[in-house]
């Protein structure tokens, strides 16, 4: 009670609202009705039974179900021949043992059986190299390095994936064709590898063998920051080359970009020089920008 009138008044309540009559209008004759009175009107029988048309999403998803229904039934036939094969085989597979060979694939083509054969026999001595390649001599990119001992084979396995030859990464694997009764080429369905298992944000991208584990823990990190393992694509540096470098080329209005001259556009040299310069320890990582 001790403020002053001009102060109390902000904590006073508003005054209320004044009421207004009702609105009369002169070009209603009648007065407003409900709906009552018509809905006898209304459709009474069922909803006829809506029909779904195709759509292209739809048409596009029975195609290819279609489609690997038919690849499926074409590849009984081949299954049971390929299986047949891998009973009979034994292990052997043209005169080389499987349980000593190791698979090497994405092998540069400029790679040849003497420059594989120099970097396999760091892991033990190698008894057999067979390079796989088209009809017209061409490398295929994969080849079957038979070891000595079983051991060696086992050591190149763990050491030899993801070594790079003619400055490509490979991968190794065990020859599974003839040592794995379960296993199946992609050609008949089956394979190893996580780069056809959808778009960009599921394939694998990165060299080395396919490891289930690491799917599961890149689906549970939210492909968010550099992916645990090393699988798939990161969000690193942006694509432009490295990190953040000053501003763009046409901050200040200069045609040459970034710390130039602001006047001619100025260049990398000028920049260069005028940044380090405008570089200051105790103002984060750059300066105002430089008057002229």
């Amino acid at each position: 009670m001790m403020m002053p009138p001009h102060i109390r008044a902000t904590f006073m309540p508003n005054p209320p609202i004044r009421q207004l009559p009702p609105v009369k209008s002169k070009r209603r004759k009648k007065p407003t009705e409900g709906v009552f009175q018509f809905m006898d009107k209304f459709e009474k029988t069922p909803a006829p039974k809506r029909i779904v048309q195709p759509t292209p999403k739809s048409m596009k998803k029975a195609k290819m179900e279609a489609r690997t229904k038919g690849l499926d039934d074409q590849r009984k036939a081949l299954i049971e021949d390929y299986r047949k094969i891998q009973r009979d085989c034994g292990g052997e597979y043209e005169g080389m043992n499987c349980y000593n060979t190791l698979f090497v694939g994405r092998l540069a083509y400029e790679v040849t059986e003497g420059k594989l054969l120099r970097e396999m026999e760091a892991f033990g001595p190698v008894k057999d190299i067979k390079l796989i390649v088209d009809q017209n001599g061409k490398s295929r990119g994969i080849g079957f390095v038979e070891y000595e001992n079983e051991e060696d084979m086992k050591r190149a396995y763990r050491g030899a994936d993801r070594m790079r030859i003619e400055g490509r990464e490979i991968v190794v694997d065990v020859e599974r064709g003839h040592t794995v009764p379960t296993w199946l080429p992609r050609r008949l369905g089956g394979g190893l590898g996580g780069t056809r298992l959808g778009g960009k944000d599921k394939n694998v991208t990165a060299p080395g063998r396919f490891d289930p584990s690491r799917m599961m823990e890149r689906s549970s990190s939210g492909m968010m920051g550099e992916e645990p393992g090393g699988m798939g694509r990161g969000h690193g540096p942006p694509p432009g080359g490295g990190y953040y470098d000053g501003p763009p080329s046409n901050y200040g209005g200069g045609g040459g970009g970034g710390y130039g001259d602001y006047s001619r556009g100025g260049g990398d040299r000028d920049r260069r020089r005028r940044r380090s310069r405008s570089r200051s320890p105790d103002r984060g990582r750059y300066a105002p920008r430089p008057r002229y």
